[in-house]
């Protein structure tokens, strides 16, 4: 058994929860509660029903609300690391900045040492009177942490605070909270903060987001002193007078990345009796796959199955009938292949695409499902454990689907959703239901369909989203009543008495004189929010005031910069589709990403109608009142997050280049040489101007702002990747960015526009806008 199960299992020294120790330190913290009892969100008593759908009553007395209690002591504290070789310098600046207060960014490409810098950091740095909390920020949202946060610091069971409570109980806490894998955008970043007012925040993240909010600290790569010792370390061994020059030389073309000098000397180690020539970086993966045993490999393919999910010991073990899996898994980090978390490990960098295209044979997805599916029902197994394992889920569920066997999807979200929803981690709770809905919707399985719909509905109206929970409960009691769930239908239509009463459907939905349309065929509304659940890799915050942003997707860092001459290959999610020719419409000037198709999914559709503002309620009512299902239903906020999120903010549109999306590109110069000019690849134009020396500027077809920073000659940037619109064009909502790189002729007449996906996000969506465009000038 893995230490993080170890530590769920065993209680801390008041009974209240799990405890878990570290040389005599003991740090605490409890997530949800039991499987078979009510939990407690806002002012709502939540009953999961895992058969007919969860129930709910609400306590409006303030007496009636759980008490938490304030710990004494708080100390959550990462996992035990080595201490950062080389780092003095910045672990005396780091430690000076969180002596300040505030908020502290600490940044730098994949592999560059943030994580183990962080962890130091949260053990050894001057932390808050008041205790320090570390989390990670993996593949979660503002919620999720803010909870976690949350009951990091109080004595609790099954208790979720509504924003308003929460913040007046985290309010006060002068307590240090690191954060790592904190990609979050700065208006996410704001907002977390927010919450917990008087604490110091650490984050560590790939690129800076803050905008004079706090202090940046960027991590650069290690010194050539600190890298030969590095590589000497690893080796275990000292290095020999002729792999001293090699040394310099690995160094310089690694640009001192820790992650790629480990797997220089893990090379040699492995079997190799002196390092790597420098020009073997690019292929240092598969030079260490071939050095590796059968065990070891399919712990890799099994991981890389799951691309960037983290994975417990015991269940690696499992999985890869391994005996002895942390010894395995201690010596494949050895060697910069694999990333130990706080629950398990998952693959290092890059070494996920590489390994699937090494060994492109078909992954054991029944087998997987059928695993996690046992284990997610078992009784012994936590909320907590399930929580934790959240990713490793969903990458499962949508393996299973895409292979064909939606009906193993089914089983595995009908088995994980309760305990998801008994761990208060609400958003990786819609997101299974999403999974899970959509496995349902290709099994043709209209009670599961049901259940999803109707559990959404439940999470949606504990949350806040009042429009959405209005909409999906009124289909979920079609669904159940057109199936003749008795219980179901009670369940959904008696939870629409919590939602404010023009939201309310005049009468109960499975009155006998009420119609049923099309025997509860499921609205194209419900359908784009369910599928939404499940494509969505940040779906909006049940504590934000205004839609999700962009999560902002970084620059390829040069770890997989170095690994780039190996192709992804066919990936776990292979039947997103391929990468084609941009669209006849699309002169591949502008991102364009469309989801996998899903019947009755119109992913984009959201955006658009939450645009449409006001004539969203109006809409809503008319056709609760017909057929008590909605046709236009989006980011659903609550009335006071509606007219929260029409209020301007001060980053508003403002991306990764930092041009505002509303603002003109300020031009000083209208020459047209080089990059600057107009172009056109025969259907389509596309000015650029240089607002100074080496910036280049130009606005795609929806209206974004896009920076590209280089010289006469070549230039890169960023531009934003969109989804359709519910019109059919490109201008849906924005979920992620695309490198673009503008390259001119010596003769100037000519330009090669090419799009890329970078390699962190490639198989989350099919990109129709990548590929090269040949532009020609026309003034």
């Amino acid at each position: 058994m893995s230490r993080a199960h170890e530590d769920l299992g065993r209680p801390d020294e008041d009974g209240q929860g799990p405890a878990r120790t570290h040389r005599g330190i003991s740090h605490n913290v409890e997530v949800g509660g039991s499987t078979d009892g009510p939990v407690v969100a806002g002012d709502y008593n939540l009953v999961i029903d895992a058969r007919h759908g969860s129930s709910v009553t609400v306590g409006r007395v303030a007496r009636e609300r759980p008490a938490p209690v304030r710990r004494d002591r708080i100390s959550v504290l990462p996992r035990p690391t080595r201490e950062p070789l080389g780092r003095e310098a910045d672990t005396a600046t780091l430690a000076a900045a969180i002596a300040g207060r505030g908020l502290v960014q600490l940044c730098g490409p994949a592999g560059i040492g943030k994580s183990i810098l962080l962890r130091h950091l949260a053990r050894t740095a001057e932390n808050g009177p008041d205790g320090v909390v570390f989390v990670s920020a993996t593949h979660k949202q503002v919620a999720d942490l803010a909870q976690e946060v949350f009951e990091s610091c109080y004595r609790t069971w099954g208790y979720a605070p509504s924003r308003t409570d929460l913040r007046g109980m985290l309010t006060g806490l002068r307590i240090t909270v690191y954060v790592d894998d904190a990609d979050l955008t700065i208006d996410e970043l704001r907002e977390l903060t927010d919450l917990v007012p008087d604490a110091t925040f650490v984050v560590a993240c790939r690129d800076s987001t803050l905008l004079g909010d706090g202090a940046v600290h960027h991590l650069d790569g290690l010194g050539q002193d600190t890298a030969t010792r590095l590589l000497t370390q690893t080796l275990g061994r000292p290095l020999h007078d002729a792999e001293q020059v090699t040394a310099a030389d690995l160094w310089h073309v690694s640009g001192g990345n820790p992650l790629l000098l480990v797997r220089a000397a893990g090379m040699a180690a492995s079997g190799r009796s002196a390092l790597p020539a420098p020009g073997a970086v690019e292929d240092l993966l598969p030079q260490l796959f071939e050095q590796l045993d059968n065990s070891a490999m399919d712990t890799l393919n099994l991981l890389a199955a799951l691309q960037d999910a983290e994975l417990a010991t015991e269940h690696i073990g499992a999985l890869a009938s391994e005996p002895d899996p942390a010894s395995l898994c201690e010596r494949l980090t050895g060697l910069g292949l694999m990333v130990p978390g706080e629950h398990g490990y998952r693959c290092a960098p890059g070494v996920a695409s590489a390994v699937r295209h090494r060994d492109p044979a078909a992954i054991p997805v029944e087998g997987l499902c059928r695993y996690f599916t046992r284990w997610a029902a078992d009784p012994s197994t936590t909320p907590a454990q399930v929580a934790a394992h959240s990713r490793a889920i969903e990458k499962v569920a949508g393996l299973a689907t895409n292979a064909g066997m939606p009906e193993l999807t089914v089983a595995l979200g009908r088995a994980a959703s309760p305990k998801l929803a008994h761990s208060l981690r609400f958003n990786a709770w819609g997101r299974t239901l999403g999974r899970g809905w959509a496995g349902a919707r290709r099994a043709g399985d209209r009670l599961a369909e049901a259940y999803f719909i109707h559990e959404e509905g439940i999470r949606c109206l504990v949350t806040g989203q009042r429009i959405a929970a209005a909409a999906l409960l009124a289909q979920a009691a079609v669904l159940w009543h057109v199936l003749g769930d008795d219980q179901g239908t009670t369940a959904a239509s008696d939870a629409h008495q919590f939602l404010p009463q023009e939201l309310q459907p005049p009468g109960r939905i499975d009155a006998p004189a009420q119609a049923v349309p099309d025997e509860g065929a499921t609205s194209q509304a419900v359908a784009d929010h369910m599928a939404d659940l499940e494509h969505t890799t940040r779906e909006p915050s049940a504590l934000t005031t205004h839609d999700s942003a962009d999560p902002g997707y970084s620059s390829t860092d040069f770890a997989e910069l170095a690994e780039s001459g190996v192709p992804p290959g066919p990936g776990p999610a292979q039947s997103l589709g391929n990468t084609t020719a941009p669209d006849a419409g699309d002169p591949g000037l502008t991102a364009n990403t469309t989801s996998p198709a899903l019947p009755g999914s119109a992913t984009g559709a959201t955006a658009a109608a939450t645009a449409q503002g006001g004539s969203l309620l109006a809409t809503l009512l008319v056709t609760l009142a017909i057929v008590g299902a909605v046709a236009l239903i989006a980011y659903d906020k609550n009335k006071d997050e509606e007219a929260t999120s029409r209020r301007p903010t001060a980053t508003a549109g403002v991306g990764r280049t930092g041009v505002a999306k509303a603002e003109k590109p300020k031009i000083t110069s209208a020459r047209q040489t080089g990059i600057a000019g107009t172009w056109t690849d025969g259907r389509h134009k596309l000015t650029i101007v240089e607002s100074e020396p080496g910036v280049y500027l130009y606005r795609t077809v929806c209206g974004d702002a896009v920076r590209l920073i280089g010289n006469d000659a070549e230039a890169t940037g960023k531009t934003p990747a969109r989804t359709s619109d519910s019109g059919g064009g490109y201008c849906g909502s924005m979920i992620g960015y695309l490198t673009v790189t503008v390259r001119v002729s010596a003769a100037q007449d000519i330009a090669r526009l090419t799009m890329t996906q970078p390699p962190d996000v490639a198989g989350r969506w099919t990109c129709l806008s990548c590929g090269r465009s040949t532009l020609t000038r026309v003034g």
